[in-house]
């Protein structure tokens, strides 16, 4: 029987960080982080077998990467750049060593595209495959949702909906190139990474409906967002579907290569060619 210690030396091997900032790192009660020079942001998520993500349709390793990849995009919308990263895991009482050694293979590739490390976490056995995933960031200036000012542009770094399009086809028993839209999103940190920090005023990334992170945003600001379909091709995929983790936000001028959606106004909600839309994205409750 496959032991805690195997799948730890499994996960060292693995998650071998290395970096000036790192003190004490996996392998003790805790790891040890040399003083940030800037603040510090926070945040986790949890994704759990059945209600993020379907074994069935999805490896390992686009599980692993996928998990990893919405709590990097959280850092990223809040202006920071993530640094280190705890991950919890709750494993079936069958899972080999090559498993657990894939799934952590698709946390550390992502992590590594932007430099983060993973430096702790735990493990423990469960029915069902579950993962949390904390990440903590570096930021200057925070980005928030409550930033909007009327007049800002609103635009979108890429269009979303891909992903709840090919979670359609899985669920249509479809297993082609456009599910991996779903399966394993790619953010593009790249596009994020060097955004104008001084041409932003609001931003957040859209992991539960274009509407509704807009929403977050119009209530957070006390604006009214006003979409123009005529800018950008309008479908319930683009409007409602989720976890494409492409970023949407307001600009004091359209940066390049990102998607101008429509404006800011005053008022309240968001409207689509003068009518109120609602969202009807992702809700865990």
């Amino acid at each position: 029987m496959t032991s805690e210690a195997d799948y730890l030396r499994v996960l060292e091997s693995v998650f071998h960080a290395q970096s000036e900032e790192i003190e004490v790192g996996i392998g003790d009660d805790a790891a040890v982080i040399a003083p940030q020079k800037r603040a510090l942001a926070l945040s986790t998520d949890m994704a759990v077998e059945g209600t993020h993500f379907n074994r069935q349709w999805s490896s390992l390793y686009e599980i692993g990467g996928k998990v990893t990849a919405a709590n990097l995009a959280d850092i990223f919308a809040m202006g920071g750049r993530p640094k280190f990263l705890l991950v919890a895991a709750a494993i079936p009482t069958n899972f080999s060593l090559n498993e657990i050694k894939e799934l952590a293979q698709g946390i550390q590739d992502e992590a590594s595209k932007v430099g983060s490390y993973v430096v702790g976490g735990d493990l423990t056995r469960s029915a069902l495959l579950t993962i949390a995933v904390t990440v903590f960031g570096e930021v200057e200036n925070p980005i928030l949702r409550s930033g909007a000012k009327v007049g800002d542009y609103v635009c979108v770094s890429e269009l979303p909906g891909k992903s709840s399009r090919g979670l359609e086809l899985l669920k249509s028993g479809i297993f082609d190139e456009q599910t991996l839209d779903h399966r394993y999103p790619i953010v593009n940190y790249e596009k994020i990474s060097h955004l104008d920090r001084l041409n932003v005023n609001s931003l957040t990334d859209v992991s539960d409906g274009l509407i509704s992170e807009l929403s977050g945003i119009a209530e957070a600001s006390k604006v009214r967002i006003e979409l123009d379909s005529a800018k950008f091709p309008c479908s319930q995929y683009v409007l409602h579907g989720g976890e494409d983790h492409v970023f949407v936000g307001t600009f004091t001028a359209l940066p390049d290569g990102w998607i101008k959606l429509g404006s800011v106004l005053s008022g309240t909600g968001v409207y689509l060619d003068g009518t109120q839309i609602t969202h009807q994205g992702f809700e865990h409750f």
